[in-house]
């Protein structure tokens, strides 16, 4: 529900330090913009306080089932619950297969993933 087209979102409880969330593309792609919203108007204390959006131009699976993305590049931090990163076509030398959220900071909320955006690069 994080990264679809239709409407929702996800609930991750309790997000602890060293947590991540993945969203893997089916084929890899040239990024020029990624937005991740976390919180609601109805949920405003639900936001990621610490944390990173990092890319990486490959993913695995391991014997869970789990997802690992390969080397990986920090692109944006959140702040007040948002990451953005802009401009992406002149920062990364790779197209993107995989992009990872990681959790900082434990959080006694929930963290409510309300949107993420990625924008191809034309």
């Amino acid at each position: 529900m994080a990264y679809s087209s239709g409407t929702g979102y996800f609930w991750a409880t309790k997000a602890v330090a060293g947590d991540s969330l993945h969203v893997v593309f089916d084929v890899a792609a040239n990024i020029s913009r990624i937005v991740v919203e976390t919180g609601h108007a109805d949920h405003p204390m639900d936001i990621l306080h610490s944390g990173y959006v990092l890319v990486s131009p490959s993913a695995s699976r391991v014997h869970n089932g789990s997802v690992v993305c390969g080397s990986v590049k920090s692109v944006a931090s959140f702040q007040n619950g948002i990451a953005t990163a802009e401009r992406l076509e002149g920062v990364l030398s790779f197209r993107v297969k995989c992009l990872k959220v990681t959790v900082e900071v434990s959080h006694e909320h929930w963290v409510l993933f309300n949107n993420i955006a990625v924008f191809l690069s034309r």
